[in-house]
């Protein structure tokens, strides 16, 4: 079963189900009005092995005897000679294009504040920008702003002390998600985003009219307009996140239908400030008076060349780089075995996340942060037991890890197997288990039995909630991303994976099990459950796409752009995906939702940075 989350920064979906977070339905696209429940997943997940598997355009790396895919979305790719240095070849990119000619320029525009992107950081950005006094235009090349999901992991809110949700101290946070990323990121960066993420979560979804629900297991009023649902709340009185083996931290609230409401409600409040937005309308080049940004050269849907000039600064926040080939096979090599799933398109049908961002902050003097670059890649397992840590093996029947790791480092492990895949066993006492799994992002830790299915079917079919049901299981059955077996060989024929070898690790779990040590993967005694009462049922994790390839500018505590000696470029600032010092190494779900919400509080403190000329 393919599944992922998300938590990129131009961000998708409409529909409580799982399989919301593959397409962007934002404003203005072609699938606004799709309809993409929890069971309508199922027939996602098999589709989109096949995308990944091949690879999507842009994403795939490309053939080495074939130069023009080897291209990046700007441009030709520059080739290294036969057998020459590696460390001497120049990427295409690298190298900046011709100035543009100011006699080609169709209109000038004279602002204090330019934001380039108007995805979640850019809409802060303009926002903020905009409520600070300063006369500030922002452009976007798609058609609208971009978003999908609307998870935000965000502490201290209006919200939080609302439900009484309880959540740790800062340091608790910050060392966590440090000790997870190889203490790569901006330790100061986390710290104002946790001081922060709060009354900038309030400030954002207070643009629009929307529903609060109490827990993750009440009912909207009416699921299609605006609401607010506390993921994991109240906390299972089970879960103690300082005693996990991979702690995720609660508080984490989800804006449905999708973010899109607090987006638009956003953007019109920056709009009635006094900003303007155009889209369909791409930046090309920075511009620069000696050492300082002073301005944008962007085009028009219909290639007209417009001269932005920003007297106090222009803030980048264009996306990732996952769809331009070249940048993604130099910075993150690995990352181009994931198929890239970004639906926000621009007018020509393209995606828009190739790193515009990047490159013209790199050609004005700024420095990509140093790597490795974090692909946003998860596992999120089935509907009805999810990522829960059941005994796993590999395609050759052998346990390989253990289990009980957060979404994103089970996929990791899963992708060094034979074939990328693996599969998860358990038994019938399934639903009896699942009140001691990790209350974790992609965990599931309640079961209702049929007769209150109607009362929790919103919990139910919310793909966060973590509740299971007789129902869902069934019809996960049905569609076959469950396999039910009467015995452990039933199981292995089902899958085409050697019967012996998976009776053997089955009879080891037990012994394991059974002895309540796990001495040879050292998973907590608490979830470790023998599989010896039929039926028996066997899951097959396929392979997960890339959401994002999270990896930017390197910048201060300001948002403010550095160069090669970690100096400021003057008047010019980053956010979002654009922005590095946030995620390194690997995508922490400790704190599901972290991407949206550091998109959204650095998005709006480089537009204030930005209006105050810093």
């Amino acid at each position: 079963m393919l599944a992922f989350a998300g938590g990129p920064e131009e961000e998708v979906p409409k529909g409580d189900g799982r399989a919301a977070r593959f397409v962007n339905l934002g404003k203005g696209t072609n699938m606004e009005d799709m309809k993409i429940t929890r069971r309508s997943f199922l027939g996602l997940g098999a589709t989109a092995a096949v995308v990944a598997g091949a690879g999507l355009a842009g994403c795939a790396p490309a053939a080495k005897d074939d130069p023009a895919k080897g291209a990046s979305a700007g441009g030709d790719a520059a080739a290294p000679a036969a057998n020459g240095n590696p460390t001497e070849f120049t990427p295409s990119w690298m190298n900046p294009p011709e100035p543009i000619d100011d006699s080609t320029v169709a209109e000038t525009i004279d602002v204090d504040v330019c934001v380039v992107g108007l995805g979640l950081a850019g809409v802060c950005a303009l926002r903020e920008a905009a409520d600070s006094g300063a006369k500030v235009i922002g452009i976007e090349k798609g058609v609208d702003v971009g978003y999908r999901s609307g998870e935000f992991g965000t502490f201290g809110s209006e919200i939080h002390k609302q439900l009484g949700i309880e959540q740790p101290e800062t340091q608790e946070v910050v060392n966590e998600l440090m000790k997870v990323m190889g203490n790569r990121p901006n330790a100061q960066l986390l710290n104002y985003w946790i001081a922060n993420s709060g009354q900038d979560l309030d400030w954002y979804i207070g643009s629009a009219e929307h529903e609060l629900l109490t827990s993750d297991s009440d009912t909207p009023t009416d699921p299609e307009k605006p609401y607010v649902f506390p993921e994991r709340c109240p906390v299972n009185e089970n879960y103690n996140w300082r005693e996990e083996n991979y702690p995720c931290f609660p508080g984490m609230v989800h804006l449905l239908p999708d973010h899109g409401w607090a987006m638009h409600g956003t953007l019109e409040a920056a709009q009635a400030a006094g900003a303007e937005a155009r889209f369909n309308t791409k930046g090309e080049q920075l511009i620069k008076d000696g050492d300082r940004v002073v301005g944008v050269y962007a085009s028009d849907e219909d290639g007209n060349i417009i001269r932005i000039n920003a007297a106090k600064g222009v803030v980048l926040s264009c996306g990732d780089l996952s769809s331009d080939t070249e940048m993604l096979t130099y910075y993150a090599p690995q990352a181009t075995k994931y198929g890239c799933f970004f639906s926000t398109m621009d007018k020509d049908g393209k995606p828009v996340n190739t790193g515009d961002g990047h490159k013209m902050a790199m050609w004005a003097g700024a420095v990509m942060e140093d790597g490795p670059y974090a692909p946003m890649t998860h596992s999120l397992g089935t509907n009805s037991v999810g990522i829960d840590p059941f005994l796993m093996v590999n395609q050759d029947g052998k346990r390989f890890a253990n289990e009980d790791v957060g979404a994103q480092e089970l996929q990791n492990a899963i992708k060094r197997q034979k074939g990328g895949v693996a599969y998860q066993i358990f038994d019938s006492k399934w639903k009896e288990q699942l009140s001691v799994m990790p209350q974790c992002f992609g965990g599931v830790t309640h079961y209702i039995p049929p007769e209150q299915e109607e009362q929790y079917a919103h919990a139910i079919n919310h793909f966060a909630a973590g509740y299971a049901s007789d129902s869902y299981f069934q019809g996960e059955v049905e569609a076959g991303s469950i396999i039910p077996g009467d015995t452990i060989e039933d199981l292995a024929k089902a899958v085409d994976i050697p019967a012996d070898a998976l009776k053997e690790t089955v009879e080891r779990y037990n012994e394991l099990a059974h002895a309540g040590k796990d001495t040879d993967f050292s998973k907590t005694s608490t979830r470790l459950f023998p599989v010896e009462n039929p039926p028996y049922y066997i899951v097959p994790f396929g392979d997960s796409g890339m959401l994002v390839l999270i990896g930017g500018i390197d910048c201060d505590a300001e948002c403010r752009a550095l160069d090669a000696e970690k100096n400021p470029v003057p008047g010019l600032f980053v956010a979002g995906n654009t922005m590095g010092g946030r995620f390194l190494v690997d995508y922490p779900v400790t704190v599901a939702g972290a991407s949206h919400s550091l998109a959204m509080s650095f998005g709006r403190l480089a537009g204030r940075n930005a209006a105050a000329g810093k």
